[in-house]
């Protein structure tokens, strides 16, 4: 005879993934307001998904590509300006096993991105967005968590160790800031381009409520007001702090906290002087917060008894595990040449970093990308302004000796401290940190039974009286009492072993008859 105890956990099954490539394209008309087009100078853009749903068999993404382009006017002084705007689109994602009740989350970036002229005020942008995507059932799973028996019973236990999110919050964080231009500087004519980057630099928790401390780096192109409508970039970094709450937290608790931008508006006024040197900001971030809890699970994985047949109902569990939120940072030095042309002066630039292959080792993971790098310049030759971009390889080194078991690793790779200076006259000195973000995970596959009940008796009458058993390679002393309907005690005391004592392939194990 035997008493089970149920128990019951929920688990965040992984059902799939999938990385898409869909290629976004549309016509762009310059408005009349503006200039028509020379040449096209920079083209860049960003991704906003506005929604998510899973069907059967697939995943529906909605989003939007939102773009910049900056060209040089075909007017007289070869006027810079920008145009910007946005096409939809929609794709399904065929992933096998899903169901409307899952859900799904998306993780998308640019692969490539850039336009042509088609007439004086038309062009054609086309982008290859990668999107990332990952399937996952959040179900309740009900399993037998220890048994109670008068010795005809046996049970194997297993102790299950993992992280699960125990809060998430996300939290939109407005911004109103405010660039004002120097006494000596120029108006601001046109802005061409806002670039914001938030980051996170502290976050912790404190009387169940995590502080978040950050700085929001803003950088604003424009052409001045001036006889040569001469291109200039200001930049202003704006600190923040924004309160989370959360209930039953401490300090000791791992937690991720991450900062997306979701939209800026930007304004240009007067100043007390009545001129153009007032940019106003008005800046949207989302903030995600995830507290993990260390949850202990004891299950029943296999079961047996000695003098009934058992009917067992079971069940194979996919858990995927946070080890650990580890950040590591590289430096980047490279140059590439601009032929044919001399670089008089750098107006912008920007640098983004691709990941094309990830390789785990031992004690380390080695990261193969490229760094994207486009640099709007003054073109010493004619005096118009021109860009060139260059893809540049790196190679990135994360330490994960500290780390036992390692399933898998999600990395995110971003650019600090970037720089593009003039080196010679058409040569471009590009530096910046390589920071690499990375979730180590432990993805365990679990057997749990869910529920035990007796057969019929079982009958022994054939069974020899005495068997000498050869141990075969990994058997264990556990499956020799099952296969045997004896039990483990009885079996261990016999050949004078402990029943956690490993078996060596090729000896005998002596097993007699129970009455």
């Amino acid at each position: 005879m035997f008493k089970q105890s149920n128990d019951a956990f929920i688990v965040n099954e992984l059902i799939g993934n999938s990385l898409t490539d869909l290629i976004v394209e549309g016509d762009i008309y310059i408005p009349e307001n503006l200039h028509s087009m020379e040449k096209i100078i920079y083209t860049s853009g960003k991704v906003k998904i506005n929604n998510i749903s899973t069907l059967s068999n697939k995943v529906a993404v909605y989003g939007e590509l939102n773009y910049t382009i900056i060209y040089r006017g075909s007017d007289e002084d070869s006027t810079t300006q920008a145009t910007n705007g946005k096409i939809d689109f929609m794709e399904e994602i065929p992933l096998q096993g899903v169901t409307e009740r899952m859900s799904a989350s998306i993780n998308p970036s640019i692969d490539y991105i850039d336009s042509k002229i088609i007439s004086d005020r038309k062009a054609l942008i086309k982008a290859v967005i990668n999107i990332n995507t990952e399937a996952t059932n959040s179900h309740n799973v009900e399993y037998i968590s220890s048994i109670e028996s008068d010795g005809t019973f046996q049970a194997k236990t297993n102790n299950i160790v993992y992280t699960d999110v125990s809060s998430k919050q996300q939290v939109e964080l407005p911004i109103s800031e405010s660039i004002i231009l120097d006494a000596n500087m120029n108006e601001i004519l046109n802005v061409l381009k806002v670039d914001v980057v938030p980051k996170i630099t502290e976050a912790d928790i404190m009387n169940e409520r995590m502080l978040i401390e950050g700085v929001c780096n803003v950088g604003v192109l424009y052409t001045e007001d001036n006889s040569f409508s001469t291109l200039n970039y200001i930049t202003k970094e704006f600190p923040f702090t924004h309160y989370v709450e959360f209930k039953n937290s401490d300090d000791s608790m791992m937690k991720n906290v991450n900062i997306n931008l979701s939209n800026v508006d930007c304004v240009v006024s007067k100043d007390d002087n009545d001129e153009r040197k007032i940019v106003g900001l008005d800046i949207e971030m989302l903030i995600t917060t995830e507290l993990y809890n260390t949850i202990n699970k004891n299950v029943i994985s296999d079961a047996y008894s000695t003098t009934n047949e058992v009917d067992i109902e079971s069940s194979d569990i996919s858990l995927s595990s946070i080890i650990d939120f580890k950040s590591s940072k590289d430096n980047f030095e490279k140059t590439f040449d601009v032929d044919n042309v001399t670089i008089k002066d750098i107006y912008y630039y920007d640098a983004v970093a691709k990941i094309s292959e990830k390789n785990i080792y031992e004690d380390s993971m080695v990261v193969d990308g490229f760094i994207d790098v486009n640099v709007i310049f003054l073109n010493g030759d004619n005096n118009k302004v021109d860009s060139v971009s260059s893809s540049m390889p790196f190679t990135s080194t994360v330490d994960l000796s500290e780390y036992n078991d390692i399933s898998d690793v999600d990395i995110k790779i971003t650019l600090d401290e970037t720089g593009a200076y003039r080196k010679g006259l058409n040569t471009i000195l590009v530096e910046s940190k390589i920071i690499s973000e990375l979730s180590v995970k432990d993805n365990k596959n679990i057997h749990v039974i869910n529920n035990i009940s007796l057969g019929e008796k079982l009958n022994n009458k054939n069974m020899a009286s005495i068997v000498f058993r050869v141990v075969q390679p990994n058997e264990t002393l556990w499956d020799i009492a099952k296969n045997y309907n004896v039990s483990m005690n009885y079996l261990g005391k016999l050949n004078n072993l402990d029943i956690n004592d490993n078996l060596m392939p090729g000896s005998k194990i002596i097993i007699t008859k129970q009455v």
